[in-house]
């Protein structure tokens, strides 16, 4: 079989190039990157995907799997080891970068509650232009060929709306529009 790369290896195991870059990053000691910084799998490292993919589709999850070969050991869990045993600096360490992860955590969740309700706004703004467009539509079908209202009559709401300059959001300025 030889080397294959990640889209090989995605179409051996039909699952996406994203699944196997990120099975293969949780196990970063049983799955190396080349000197491009691409994954490269060998016979043995494609057994260990077949494995990780037949373990999931049991229903584990990636974090409690395990993976074991001759080649490489897995190495020790940090959970491990009791944080009593640590050096306090380590430990002080430990506790910050869990602090740093929660709050990137609880960030990411912000990102993204601010920017469902942006997207709620913009389709209630939508179905109130579509309401008012079917209003107008309505109103120029119902009246007489020869008496149509001009445009500027009919509704002025929907005129100031077709009017205006539509809202540009770039995604970096809604990504930072809540800092």
């Amino acid at each position: 079989m030889g080397i294959l790369k990640t889209k090989d290896a995605a179409d051996l195991l039909s699952v996406s190039q994203t699944t196997i870059k990120r099975w293969a990053s949780t196990f970063p000691n049983f799955f190396q990157k080349d000197r491009f910084g691409h994954y490269t799998f060998s016979e043995q490292e494609i057994d260990l995907l077949i494995h990780i993919k037949d373990r999931i589709d049991q229903g584990e999850t990636l974090n409690g799997i395990t993976l074991m070969t001759d080649k490489q050991p897995p190495l020790p869990l940090q959970a491990e080891t009791p944080l009593h045993t640590l050096d306090p600096s380590m430990e002080e360490m430990l506790n910050r970068i869990e602090h740093i992860e929660r709050s990137i955590d609880q960030k990411a969740d912000e990102v993204v509650s601010v920017q469902l309700l942006q997207q709620r706004e913009e389709l209630a703004e939508l179905r109130q232009m579509i309401k008012q467009l079917a209003a107008s539509i309505e109103t120029i079908q119902t009246s007489s060929s020869s008496n149509y209202p001009s445009h500027d009559e009919s509704h002025p709401a929907a005129i100031a709306k077709l009017e205006a300059a539509p809202k540009k959001r770039g995604l970096l300025r809604s990504f930072f529009s809540f800092l």
